[in-house]
């Protein structure tokens, strides 16, 4: 719904006319593509006369013609803010002074067919649309006689709904469905876009929605069995006892299966983070785009939702780049003029919900929700357009909330005035079926629907065999070693054609001398750094042809120089792949500054696409905080509530290397609590070969678990951190082992753990490659060697982060004593601000580690270095 604001416009009517008068040609031509029938046939014929009078009349009906193209622009700009679109009428209709006839000098009745167009019950707003050839598309599609639809069907449906609705009601008094009553005409618009995308040749939708009448449409438009709609809501557990997944609430559960309108539909499954599921749904449709199918998605909203979920404005602004392009989503907007018990004053300053949709020019348009007529063909015009131009459009559907929020909310106490309206509307079905003189059928689905609560009593439903990811040796299985590794000479050969230059390519000196040493390294085998361990292990995946996609901020060069897979000539525009030629299956590109809508994307591709590999990268692995409910509510449980597996892998730089708070963490400590049943990998490798071997594990290994790699900044050209060519032809190894002294163990992860071995220390040092699942077999039989050492975890993250909380237990565990730990003070930030601060205390970090004779406060296994932080 539109808010009350007055209309501001920046043009006067005489400025528009000037305008348009200095402009009558333009225009003229226009209208003949148009409106052909509008054409002066008399024009050349006149003039090729020479009369004056025939002249005069032209010119004449120049101006009147510019004058009627200004009204038309007018209505085409402005008619949808007097559009009848409040089924309530609660909102007064506004009347824009630019839409009064008499200013362009006609009648009311010269007016009329664009009243009727752009002013009804759908207000097609497209005045923000820049492009001439979509914009004058809409319109016509505005201005064209509405094809008539099977009104009886629309009749039905929406009486199935309210069927369904009150049967579940008043069966399952205490259950929340989050009803559609008051916006049934939302299930109108939705199954007419499933018709039109069946009509128009594709095959598969994919939805991402909201759980407002979720349980409905999955009865009546997305083909889940009726009885188990309602065996969900009743409670009836999705999976046996013994299955290994939690499941979810009836309202958040997915569905793949025929639309009754048609097409395949796989519905995507969501948390209750409203609107995080889109980009979601998104990634997993462009994955099937990928591998060739044809694909509609389409995402569903709430209108407090979509106006207030920035999640919503990153999908729109991935919709058109060539990375996250699914050539157009249709945006299906619920609006029931209220959020929970939000007015829609207090829910946005937008003046309406769907302006989110002005970011990409998408077309919005605003459709009463109590018109069939209009909802189907807003339907039809939203998925022709989309189809037509490869591009995103919103459609909102204007109704209202019969009841309250769910099932058990009473709304009178905040919305009054609203409900006492409510309660005067019949059921749209009965006002249709008079108005339109039909009654709706319920004969045959009442039947089914008596059935289904009979068959829900005693529902078990069929359900496949656990995933190998459920079960319950699975982290048994996810410790044992992997072959991973492959013959030097084949690496020896991709890394040659990694760094061979095409004719005509002449890069920056410096690219030249890294392209050099890459060369070198890899021919006198002096040791592979780390961007060229990554860039080994995706060129021998893309060449036993796996799909590789690798995205993030800046990873085609890579946020610290590392990476350089475009080399750009310096004396042209050309730009060289260094994959080209390996492989077929290769995406690899920069994102925008965006986190949350970049992670949701690349998780649903990556469940959509489980045979290849999908990479996220963070710029900072801070930033993972930015996208957290993404990695909360999808990725570490997507697979135990709803069976997606995924191998995505999340690269998150990690190091306290002077950069300040917020370019320190990826937080661990949160990573590590959110492990459970084998659910997702934690890595922080410190050997190239490590880092190689964990990417092909991903696509080798017969279970698909996310990765989340804690990786370096420092040790992408520590000297330390290189491994020889024949490392890359074993295995992961989880924990490194240095033997020393008998009497110190000492053990860290990543880059202190490479600092610790670079002193000249007597300590046995241990390299903790792998968190989770937490190789407890492979440290015991090390640690067996040490029965008397004092054992040692040290860490640069201050005492309060980190990995030790959560290490403490499982290391008492088998070592059978306790572990003393050697850290920073606590501190409420991940790192000081002065780098001086920061290297003082990893210093001291290290020196108490292994050379204090007597580190240890004789009462506490905890030894906090420099206590003072200045």
């Amino acid at each position: 719904m539109t808010n009350s604001a007055p209309c501001n416009f920046l043009l006067t009517i005489p400025e528009m006319l000037l305008r348009l008068l200095f402009n009558a040609a333009g225009y003229m031509k226009r209208l003949h593509n148009m409106t052909t029938e509008r054409r002066p046939l008399y024009f050349s014929s006149a003039l090729s006369a020479g009369d004056p009078s025939a002249v005069e009349a032209m010119m004449n009906n120049v101006s009147r013609r510019a004058a009627f193209e200004a009204m038309a622009e007018a209505y085409r700009r402005w008619g949808w803010l007097a559009a009848d679109l409040d089924p309530l009428s609660l909102t007064p209709r506004l009347q824009p002074v630019h839409l009064t006839p008499g200013d362009y000098g006609f009648l009311p009745e010269d007016a009329q067919h664009l009243r009727q167009s752009y002013c009804g019950k759908i207000g097609w707003e497209i005045g923000h649309i820049q492009n001439t050839e979509r914009r004058d598309w809409l319109a016509r599609q505005a201005e064209a006689e509405a094809e008539p639809i099977k009104i009886q069907q629309s009749i039905d449906l929406i009486a199935q709904a309210e069927l369904f609705e009150a049967t579940c009601g008043k069966r399952m008094p205490a259950a929340k469905t989050f009803g559609l009553a008051g916006t049934e005409g939302y299930l109108v618009l939705t199954a007419e876009v499933l018709r039109s995308a069946q009509s128009s040749g594709i095959a598969d939708v994919f939805i991402g929605g909201m759980h407002r009448g979720r349980l409905t449409q999955m009865a009546l438009l997305f083909g889940k069995p009726l009885a188990q709609v309602i065996a969900d809501a009743q409670g009836v557990p999705e999976f046996p006892d013994d299955y290994g997944a939690s499941s979810d609430s009836p309202y958040h559960l997915g569905w793949q299966g025929r639309s009754p309108m048609g097409p395949q539909v796989w519905a995507a499954p969501h948390p209750s983070h409203l609107s995080i599921v889109g980009p979601v749904a998104l990634g997993r449709a462009r994955a099937a785009r990928d591998a060739g199918r044809n694909i509609l998605p389409i995402v569903l909203h709430t209108d407090a939702a979509f106006a207030g979920q920035g999640v919503n404005g990153e999908m729109l602004q991935l919709s058109e780049l060539p990375a996250f392009t699914v050539e157009g989503t249709v945006h299906l907007i619920l609006n029931n003029q209220i959020g929970f018990t939000t007015d829609m004053d207090d829910a946005r300053t937008s003046r309406s919900c769907a302006d989110y949709g002005k970011l990409v020019e998408a077309p919005i348009l605003h459709v009463n929700g109590e018109d069939p007529e209009a909802l189907c063909r807003a339907a039809k015009a939203a998925v022709a357009y989309r189809n037509r131009f490869k591009a995103d459009v919103v459609v909102e559907c204007i109704g209202y909330r019969r009841r309250g929020h769910n099932e058990i909310d009473e709304p009178r106490s905040t919305q009054p005035h609203m409900y006492r309206r409510i309660n005067e509307m019949a059921p749209l079905s009965q006002r249709l079926a008079k108005a339109y003189r039909l009654e709706p059928d319920l004969t045959e689905f009442g039947s089914e629907l008596d059935k289904a609560f009979a068959l829900a009593r005693n529902w078990r439903p069929n359900v496949p065999a656990a995933p190998v990811g459920l079960r319950k040796d699975i982290t048994e299985r996810m410790r044992a070693p992997i072959k991973t590794g492959l013959p030097g000479s084949l690496l020896l050969d991709l890394g040659m054609r990694l760094t061979k230059l095409p004719e005509g390519i002449k890069p920056h000196p410096k690219i030249e001398q890294f392209l050099t040493r890459r060369r070198s390294a890899l021919q006198n085998d002096t040791g592979i750094d780390w961007a060229t361990a990554e860039a080994l292990a995706i060129a021998s995946l893309a060449a036993e042809g796996c799909a590789v996609r690798f995205g993030g901020q800046d990873t085609v060069r890579g946020a610290f120089s590392q990476r350089n897979m475009n080399i750009h000539c310096n004396e042209s525009d050309a730009v060289h792949f260094v994959f080209d030629g390996i492989g077929t299956q290769l995406q690899i590109h920069n994102t925008p500054l965006i986190e949350t809508a970049v992670l949701g994307f690349e998780y649903g591709y990556s469940t959509g696409k489980t045979a290849g590999l999908t990479i996220w990268e963070a710029q900072f692995g801070d930033f993972l905080n930015v996208c957290q409910p993404i990695f909360d509510q999808f990725i570490i449980c997507g697979e135990d509530r709803w069976l997606l597996e995924s191998n995505l892998v999340m690269l998150l730089p990690h190091g306290i290397d002077g950069g300040g708070p917020d370019h320190a963490t990826a937080h661990p400590e949160r990573l590590l609590m959110a492990c459970a049943r084998g659910n997702i990998q934690v890595i922080n490798p410190s050997t190239p070969a490590n880092f190689f071997h964990a990417l092909r594990r991903q696509v080798v290994a017969e279970w698909r678990k996310p990765l989340v790699v804690l990786a370096p900044k420092a040790l992408l050209r520590h000297p330390a951190a290189k491994s020889a060519l024949s490392e890359f032809s074993a295995e992961f190894v989880p924990v490194i082992h240095r033997k020393g002294d008998v009497k110190r163990v000492v053990m860290s992860t990543g880059k202190l753990a490479v600092l610790l071995e670079a002193e000249d220390s007597d300590a046995t040092l241990l390299r903790l490659e792998q968190f989770y699942p937490f190789p407890d077999a492979a440290l015991q039989t090390i640690l067996a060697r040490y029965p008397d050492a004092d054992l040692v975890w040290a860490q640069e993250e201050p005492e309060n982060m980190g990995y030790f909380q959560w290490l403490s237990p499982r290391l008492e565990k088998i070592s059978g004593r306790p572990w003393r730990l050697v850290t920073r003070p606590e501190n409420p930030a991940a790192a000081s601000g002065p780098k001086s601060w920061d290297d003082r205390h990893l210093k001291d970090v290290i020196d108490t580690a292994l050379f204090s004779e007597r580190p240890f406060d004789e009462h506490s296994h905890i030894n906090v270095v420099a206590k003072k932080h200045r």
